[in-house]
């Protein structure tokens, strides 16, 4: 009988062979009854980015599971629910980071066919659902180690946001407004379809300020389990971080949802951390980080600003913001009101240029104090 909390780490390269072998690994280890079954299997594709640009889940990874799935008689669907860069345009997202290339026919426009599913939420009591999540046999969840100004870290759970079509991305963050509340809608919604195999690219992952605009470090792991919690847990202690320091993983264990402790996960081998991984500049590290990167967010938070050498006034990040906190008069660059912001940075985190950055006066004092 396989552990609940078992989390396998393997070392992996982005080569055919390689990636072969850690995917029969894990399914050595995480044998799923796969003959005649429907399998979704859901990267990340966060924006329309080549994958030498580590936003996304690499292509050759995608493919390694699709073959195997369908060696072992799966009906493989693949497909994503972009973020705001991407809304309505996940074929071309997909296309360009090579994974429906990679996947051929198995690709799958997830937001064709929208269901509107109830959460056990006071912010957020219903969101509209991929229907292939709800009604697929298995999912596989395939996310990226990467990092994530509101949230810090982004990974398998996280990665279930994809679940959510369209623009109802923006209302979850336009009505859960802190990083609390975001956090406990992000875990309703990962409830609503817990993976049953994650298998996370952290061959090469994205430290400082991602999801789309930090820096690559090579990592050269594959990490595994039939549990995203705790696969989370593992790659969080991983990249020199507490889980307990990440809201919603701590919300999913409080919920039952995956242990995060690391004495209840089982693994096949030791933990080694990657010296000096740089989290956001969102985040204080220590314990004064655990207080106030919980509770004080709001008040002591970065506000985004336009550098505008590189901004092309493309109008994005004002389209897209979930409060309309951005606004851009004609012939000028965007702005940010502090009084209407909710600090979810999706403007960042879509911006095509890397044109935003987080800058507080408050923040980086603490930070700083702090390390």
């Amino acid at each position: 009988m396989i552990a609940k909390n078992r989390v396998m780490i393997l070392d992996a390269a982005y080569d055919e062979e390689s990636l072969k072998d850690a995917v029969e690994a894990v399914f050595r280890e995480f044998p799923l009854d796969m003959e005649g079954k429907t399998v979704l299997v859901k990267p990340n594709i966060l924006a329309g980015e080549p994958p030498e640009k580590g936003v996304t889940t690499h292509p050759m990874l995608v493919k390694a599971v699709v073959d195997k799935l369908k060696a072992q008689g799966a009906k493989v669907m693949v497909g994503d629910n972009p973020g705001v860069f991407g809304y309505g345009r996940s074929e071309k997202a997909a296309e360009t980071a090579r994974i429906s290339g990679a996947v051929g026919d198995a690709f799958v426009h997830l937001g064709q066919s929208p269901v509107k599913t109830s959460l056990p939420s006071q912010d957020v009591p219903c969101v509209m659902i991929s229907n292939e999540v709800l009604t697929a046999d298995l999912v596989i969840n395939l996310p990226k180690l990467k990092t994530h100004g509101l949230t810090f870290y982004t990974g398998a759970v996280k990665n279930t946001f994809g679940y959510v079509v369209g623009g109802d991305k923006m209302r979850v963050h336009s009505q859960a407004v802190t990083p609390k509340r975001f956090s406990q809608a992000l875990v309703d919604i990962f409830s609503v379809r817990p993976p049953d195999l994650t298998i996370m690219d952290a061959v090469v992952a994205m430290e400082g300020n991602g999801p789309h605009h930090g820096s690559l470090r090579n990592v050269g792991k594959i990490l595994a389990s039939n549990n995203a919690v705790s696969l989370d847990a593992v790659a969080v202690t991983m990249i020199g971080g507490n889980p307990r320091s990440i809201l919603h993983l701590d919300i999913a264990a409080e919920k039952g949802l995956g242990a995060i402790d690391l004495d209840q996960i089982s693994l096949n081998t030791e933990i080694v951390p990657i010296p000096d991984f740089k989290m956001p500049v969102t985040f204080i590290p220590g314990v004064m980080g655990m207080i106030l990167n919980r509770f004080l967010s709001k008040w002591i938070n970065c506000l985004p600003q336009i550098q505008e050498d590189k901004c092309k006034q493309c109008g994005l990040c004002v389209k897209h913001c979930p409060t309309k906190a951005m606004t851009m008069a004609k012939k000028s660059y965007p702005k940010a009101d502090k009084n209407v912001c909710i600090n979810c940075y999706c403007c960042q985190e879509m911006c095509p240029e890397d044109a935003i950055v987080l800058k507080g006066r408050t923040l980086n004092f603490i930070r700083g104090s702090s390390r």
